[in-house]
């Protein structure tokens, strides 16, 4: 067992290594990838997730989130704020002794969710339709529903309502304390959108998608690897609003390699490996796109 987890620190430094001398071979993509990040982080994420982290985390600083059972409190918590907030949340139960590993893959399948705001709001000025957005909001979150029903097996209603009443609330402190983790969050997102624009832009560069034909299929291969700059890119592209939709749905679904990253760092040390929760992620990204393709074809968008 230590060799392997040894082993598997040397493929991740190996590839540190490698990703750092990539960035100074080529410090012009990696220039230009972390401005086309960070222009995405400032002008379409932070002025929307922002107040909504700030006060979606007070009110679980208030302790009234945490009176809900196990099962909710980690999708609702993610419902707020978004990814990853719904893998920390399980895996803080895991970690407590809450839930066993396997309830809290089954709370995993369906608690990693992002927030309604992101979907409505910046996906939707994206593909530029917001009914199209209604569209994949409702999509994205009954497909975590149904992907619920193919994970682990589910996990005791834990209330800790009688422990949270212990504690006094400090309103002032717990709305300075929102605002740091807030900022610290957007942090965190505009780390891991940097990285894997520049890994994404690396990539292209060096011809790895020329096999792919089309503008679309590299935008989603892209998205493959940040859902923001590929659902950004599929918006861009020059194809139906309807074909827009499910795209963004699956990318918005699967979160993308950087959300599985966040996440598998939430879960370090809970006994859930990085292939459990990439299959998760894809399920979900599956399910939520066939929804969308179903309603596109109902709905006139």
């Amino acid at each position: 067992m230590k060799n392997i987890r040894n082993i598997k620190i040397r493929i991740i430094v190996i590839c540190a290594g490698v990703f750092s001398a990539a960035m100074v071979i080529f410090p012009q993509i990696t220039e230009e990838s972390s401005k086309a990040a960070m222009l995405i982080w400032a002008n379409s994420i932070v002025p929307v997730l922002l107040p909504f982290f700030i006060f979606s985390d007070f009110i679980k600083k208030t302790g009234s989130l945490a009176r809900l059972p196990a099962g909710i409190y980690p999708v609702a918590v993610a419902f707020l704020s978004g990814y990853p907030m719904g893998a920390k949340a399980t895996a803080d139960f895991i970690s407590s002794n809450k839930v066993s590993v396997n309830q809290g893959k089954h709370i995993l399948s369906y608690s990693m969710v992002t927030g309604p705001a992101f979907i409505l709001f910046t996906v939707g000025t994206f593909i530029g339709s917001t009914k199209a957005a209604v569209l994949i909001t409702f999509s994205h979150y009954t497909a975590a529903l149904i992907n619920g029903f193919f994970y682990g097996e589910k996990g005791p209603v834990i209330n800790s309502r009688k422990d949270q009443e212990e504690q006094p609330i400090d309103i002032l402190g717990n709305f300075t304390a929102a605002i740091g983790d807030g900022f610290r969050s957007m942090a965190i997102i505009l780390a891991y959108l940097m990285m894997f624009t520049i890994a994404a832009n690396i990539f292209e560069h060096l011809n790895l998608f020329s096999v792919l034909e089309s503008p679309v299929s590299s935008s989603f291969i892209k998205g493959i690897f940040e859902m923001t700059i590929g659902t950004n890119m599929v918006g861009m592209c020059d194809i139906s609003v309807e074909l827009k939709a499910v795209l963004s749905s699956f990318l918005v679904s699967f979160g993308g390699l950087s959300v599985i990253a966040q996440s598998v760092s939430m879960l370090s040390g809970c006994g859930i490996s990085i292939g459990e929760i990439f299959k998760i992620k894809l399920t979900h990204g599956i399910i939520a796109a066939i929804l969308t393709t179903i309603l596109v074809n109902v709905v006139i968008i």
